[in-house]
Formats: C-alpha cells, structure tokens, sequence
C-alpha cells in the first residue's frame, strides 16, 4: 500500500512526507529546456538607414583594417552656420559693441590731435576708422570666446551670440574681416607703426586678456593696456614715432580703467563669481578699493605734472583739469571707505564722464597754445630764467 502512494506520489510530482500524512501539497518545480524559436516565427529584421538629418562625415586619409566613419547629426553642424537674426544691422551694431567701439576710437582721434605735428585729414580718418574697426573685431572675438559664460550672467545673457542671433562662424567671419581692414587702412593711409600697434592691441585683447579673465586677477591690468594702445594708434599714425608725449597721453589713459573699470564690476561681483571670471572684485576685494584710488591720484599727478613736462599739454591745462580730478579722487577715496553700490555707480558714471572733459581739456589747451608755448617746458624755464636775470640785470644799471 505504501509503495503504491510513493509511486503515485512521483508520477504527480509530490514530495513523499516524513509526518503521518500520506503526502505534501507543494509541488515540485520543473524546469523545461529552453527551446530555439523556429526561423519561421522570427520577425523580419529590415536594414538600417541614415537617419534624414545626418552626414556621414569620412574621416579619409590612411584606412585602416576597419573603417570607420563619424555620424554627426544636421543639427550640431547647422550652429556653426545657422543665424536666427531679425535685424540685421542692429545684431552687427552689438557683435562689435558699437558704443564701446566709438569710445575707444575717440582716444585715438585724441592721440591724432595731440600730435605735434598739423593735422593730416587722411591720417585722422585712417586712425578714427581703422581702430573702430579693429575694437569691434576685438569685441566680437570676445562675446565669440565667453558665450558659455556670458550665458551665466545677467548683464551679458542677452548678447547676440547667447541668444543664437549669430552663428560663431559668422561672428569669427565678422572679426576677421574687420580686423584685417582696420589694419590695412592704417598700414596704407598711416604708417606700419600705427598697423603694428593695432594688431598688437587686437591680439593682447583677444589672446591674453580675454582668456586671462578666468584664470589670474592680472586680466585687469592686461585690460588696462589694451585701453592705453588706441591713443599711440592716432599719435603714431599722425607723426610716424612715439615720444614721451605720447607714453604720457597713454599712461593716463592706463590709470583711467582702474576706476573706471572697479566701479562697474563691483555691483557685479556675483556674476563675475558665478560665471568663475577671477577680477579683482571677486579675488580681492581690498585690493579692488585700493587699486581705484590709487590710480585716481596717479591721473591727478599726471595731468597736472607729467603732461606739460613732457610738453603733450600746456601749465593751463595743469590748472583746468585739477577740478575734474580732484573729484574723482574723491569719489575714488568714498568707495574705498565705504564699498557699496551707490558709491560704485557714481564712480562707474562720473568715470564715463571723466575721461570726455580730460581730452576735451586738453585739445583747448593744445590749439591755444601761442608761439611761445609750442616751445618744449625745458627751453621755456631756461628762457624764462635768461629773461629774469636780464631784467634784474637792467634794474641794477
């Protein structure tokens, strides 16, 4: 009897029970082969095509055993090329920033005028337009370079390469051609020193101080010499040489950016961070305050002192320009005292304002000089002395 419950037990798959009961309920779990599928029931397997919006791009040269080809989607190739503008000439006016341009080709205009030397009308118009174009060159090579970035800040997150008004090969397109023509008016319609300069002022912008921006607190400084080059463009442009004159009108153009430039990062000094740009604001804010007054009462020393020692301007205009920089030593010492975003703005604008009334000065100063002011300072206090002793001399008779 046992023997039949044990076999039927194995025919049905149960375990035999060790207990009083005949048998277990749980069943044993069978395992079956896996079974190839039949070519039959196997679904049919179409071949793979290009998708419409790729290019197969052939990476030729020497094949190898294996070849092997890159897919790169239309759509990643169209960013190079593709340009969603809706005006034109506005989007252009922003690539090459063209308010900052103007300023900065004033400053040449003013090296032009303050040559020693009569005004030449194609040298003048070679220096204004050929450093025009040579800044928006240098400008578009910038917004080209810190897209990613500027993305990051508010300041800069409408800019047209941001928002894809132009495609990078346009704006590298744009910044070649200006550049190259901004050089070749100048070498042509000036001289090859104003050219040299030019494309040196191009390169430092776009190859150190643009690139210096994320890496040291030395950018600054870098900039500050790219503001100081266009006035040497217009002075060599008009004589052909550079002399202490003109090292004069560039070295005050070089302490004008400190506070110019300080005044206006201050208030963005959490953009700056955020998009990881190492300026002085950022890295060291002391030394930001510092660096703004002491370049304020660098520019007061030198337009009342080194500019008419070095005969780029008159006594008069010594004596005319101490009022205007009087006040941005002192707008420069509150800042430094108490750094918060009023007295950065007035800084910031009253520096705009600054450096206009500076060159503005010093023109009036240069066309009302009469035959004895051209003289340089050296020959006037050696014939200011000779008349002096005259004098006393023929008082004493």
């Amino acid at each position: 009897m046992l023997s039949r419950h044990i076999l039927m037990c194995s025919r049905v798959g149960f375990t035999p029970s060790t207990s009083q009961a005949v048998f277990h309920t749980s069943a044993v779990n069978s395992v079956l082969p896996r079974a190839k599928p039949l070519d039959e029931e196997m679904p049919l397997a179409s071949p793979k095509k290009p998708r419409p919006d790729t290019q197969i791009l052939d990476l030729s040269g020497k094949r190898h055993k294996k070849d092997i080809d890159i897919i790169v989607g239309d759509q990643y190739l169209q960013q190079w090329y593709k340009m969603e503008t809706k005006n034109l000439a506005a989007d252009y006016l922003a690539l090459c920033k063209s308010k900052l341009s103007l300023f900065v080709a004033s400053t040449a205009t003013c090296g032009v005028l303050m040559a020693p030397v009569p005004v030449a009308a194609d040298s003048l118009i070679a220096a204004t337009v050929g450093t025009f174009l040579l800044s928006s060159a240098a400008n578009a090579c910038n917004q080209l370079l810190e897209a990613p970035y500027d993305a990051q800040m508010r300041r800069t997150q409408t800019r047209v390469l941001v928002v894809h008004r132009f495609s990078p090969l346009h704006a590298f397109t744009f910044a070649g051609v200006t550049g190259l023509t901004g050089i070749g008016l100048l070498a042509y319609y000036a001289n090859p020193l104003a050219a040299a300069l030019g494309a040196l002022n191009w390169f430092i912008y776009a190859g150190v101080y643009t690139p210096m921006k994320r890496s040291h607190i030395g950018c600054t400084w870098a900039g500050a010499v790219v503001g100081a080059i266009p006035p040497l463009m217009g002075y060599a442009a008009a004589t052909g040489y550079l002399d202490p004159a003109a090292w004069c009108l560039a070295t005050i153009l070089f302490s004008w950016q400190f506070p110019h430039f300080n005044g206006l990062s201050w208030n963005l000094r959490g953009d700056y961070s955020k998009a990881g740009y190492r300026v002085m604001c950022v890295t060291n804010e002391r030394l930001c305050r510092v660096t703004s007054l002491r370049h304020s009462v660098a520019l007061l020393g030198l337009c009342s002192i080194a500019a008419p020692l070095t005969d780029l301007t008159t006594l008069t205009f010594a004596i005319d320009s101490l009022p205007v920089n009087a006040y941005l030593v002192y707008l420069s010492y509150k800042f430094y005292k108490a750094p918060d975003a009023k007295n950065s703005r007035k800084l910031f604008f009253y520096s705009l304002l600054h450096l206009p009334l500076v060159m503005l000065l010093m023109g009036i100063s240069n066309y009302g000089r009469n035959e004895q002011q051209k003289e340089h300072i050296s020959d006037r206090i050696s014939n200011g002395y000779n008349k002096m002793v005259d004098s006393v001399k023929s008082f004493s008779l």
